[in-house]
């Protein structure tokens, strides 16, 4: 007795070793079966969000979830433990500055799961003088008029996860520019209805004093009926 279960055990390390993976897998695909449950028969809705003159693309639910439980697994796995001497039990460790060391890997690790539920980042925000792509780290602004027309080409695969969009060179710039890319896999919105919004206010700028208002976004709405073809078409 006092000794840990697989010290006691009359397998051998292997079968320790695949106990050990074990218990590691269950932490990890335990909370994600329970979210995949919970989650099951979500679809993403073709729809911005209306915030001060802007139409807002948060991240999905399901991206902001899952991270969340990641993160959360590695705040529990990174908090120092040590056996309970001649007893088959664990404790917080007690040795050095563990104990502070844990609680500084607990708190940022909780504080990014809570900030991936609250933040909701990666997002898109598109108004009248242009779309900013907020990023986990860092954004790009970009103007209507610095995107070349044409284009964004609606996505070519159903789980395609980012969206080029092309620049138009500088005036006297003769290299290509890099495209930026909207994380159009991790969004809220319908990445198709996402890559037809943005074709629609490049090539027709009398529509973009409209985003970001109730008007706008029921234009929108009423151009879904032919977006699988051919993008969205805004009646007059």
């Amino acid at each position: 007795m006092g000794q840990p279960f697989t010290w006691r055990s009359a397998q051998g390390v292997g079968v320790h070793l695949l106990v050990w993976l074990g218990a590691i897998l269950c932490a990890v695909a335990v909370p994600f079966a329970i979210f995949a449950l919970l989650s099951r028969g979500y679809r993403r809705p073709a729809e911005f969000a209306i915030d001060e003159r802007r139409f807002i693309a948060s991240s999905s639910g399901v991206f902001a979830g899952s991270q969340a439980i990641m993160c959360m697994f590695f705040a529990g796995g990174l908090v120092a433990t040590e056996r309970v001497p001649n007893r088959d039990a664990m404790r917080l460790a007690e040795f050095g500055w563990a104990w502070l060391v844990s609680a500084i890997l607990l708190s940022v690790f909780v504080a990014a799961a809570v900030a991936f539920l609250v933040v909701r980042r990666p997002q898109l925000l598109l108004d009248s003088e242009g779309l900013t792509i907020r990023r986990l780290l860092g954004s790009t602004r970009l103007a209507w008029a610095d995107l070349a027309p044409g284009g964004p080409l609606p996505p070519a695969r159903r789980k395609q996860r980012h969206l080029q969009l092309f620049r138009k060179p500088p005036l006297g710039y003769p290299n290509y520019v890099p495209a930026a890319a909207i994380p159009i896999g991790w969004l809220e919105i319908d990445p198709a209805y996402i890559a037809a919004a943005i074709r629609l206010y490049v090539e027709n700028p009398e529509e973009r004093s409209t985003i970001g208002t109730a008007e706008g976004l029921a234009r929108l709405k009423a151009g879904q009926s032919t977006m699988p073809q051919q993008g969205l078409s805004v009646g007059s």
